[in-house]
């Protein structure tokens, strides 16, 4: 009896040995310990044409959209542009599109792709060719990978950025295959925007201006403040008449209320 119960000890010792060894190893495989070496140069595509829905909200959020996109035509690269920075902006108020690569270079997309993308609600963007980009590939072995990739390499890439005084932004995602390749434009970055994020910031602006004005307003004092009543007129006017001179002429409404 004592020997099955050391041999079901050590049965379970060998299962749990067994278990830790393969988490071990599928986290190595999903890139846990990768090389990540950022670097400056030319990314290594030129313009890309792609198909995108816009949205707010957290960045978390963006996988029903990575999902939709790839499942309407799982052939096609995906890709994710987010425009704020997480630490700076409210979470509710993250700008972010998601959508396919359709074509690269000088290639034409194709129209059937096109069109599903256009008849589910997606729109058309061509991104433009730069000559330099902060950039950096990370192993894309499986969904846990994309989780472990953006753990480790957007704090890398903040760092390279501010100790490099650049000016870098949007933060740019592209899974292919094997790997995701993370890149931030250091030029033409304006034309990395879609058109839902200009939108929205001359919304902002407007809500703001009207704010001012409405403040503005408000603080104005209204003309009839400033209206003698007909009894005080005429007071003015006799004074005037007679030549006295009043050392109050410059006071204000209330103060003559209570001469």
């Amino acid at each position: 009896m004592e020997a099955e119960a050391n041999d079901l000890v050590f049965y379970l010792i060998f299962l749990l040995i067994v278990f830790f060894i393969s988490v071990g190893y599928f986290f190595v495989y999903s890139g846990l310990f990768a090389t990540i070496e950022i670097r400056a140069q030319r990314p290594p595509f030129t313009n890309l044409r792609i198909a995108y829905k816009f949205a707010r909200g957290p960045y978390k959020n963006a996988g029903h959209l990575f999902t939709e996109a790839h499942s309407l035509i799982p052939d096609l690269k995906t890709i994710g542009i987010y425009y704020d920075d997480p630490q700076q902006v409210n979470p509710s108020e993250l700008r972010y599109c998601v959508g396919v690569i359709l074509s690269e270079g000088e290639s034409e997309p194709d129209n059937a792709h096109l069109s599903t993308f256009l008849e589910h609600g997606f729109k058309e963007l061509v991104l433009p060719a730069v000559d330099h980009a902060v950039l950096t590939t990370f192993p894309f072995n499986n969904t846990v990978s994309i989780f472990i990739g953006v753990a480790r390499v957007y704090p890398k890439l903040a760092e390279y950025i501010k100790e490099s005084n650049l000016c870098a932004h949007p933060m740019i995602e592209i899974y292919e295959n094997d790997k995701i390749v993370f890149m931030s434009p250091l030029s033409r970055q304006d034309e990395f925007y879609v058109e839902e994020t200009l939108e929205a910031e001359l919304a902002n602006s407007t809500v703001d201006v009207s704010e001012n004005q409405d403040s503005e307003l408000a603080q104005e004092p209204s003309h009839h403040q400033y209206d003698h009543t007909e009894d005080e007129q005429e007071e003015i006017e006799k004074s005037e008449i007679n030549g006295v001179e009043d050392s109050d002429s410059g006071s204000s409404f209330e103060e003559l209320n209570h001469s």
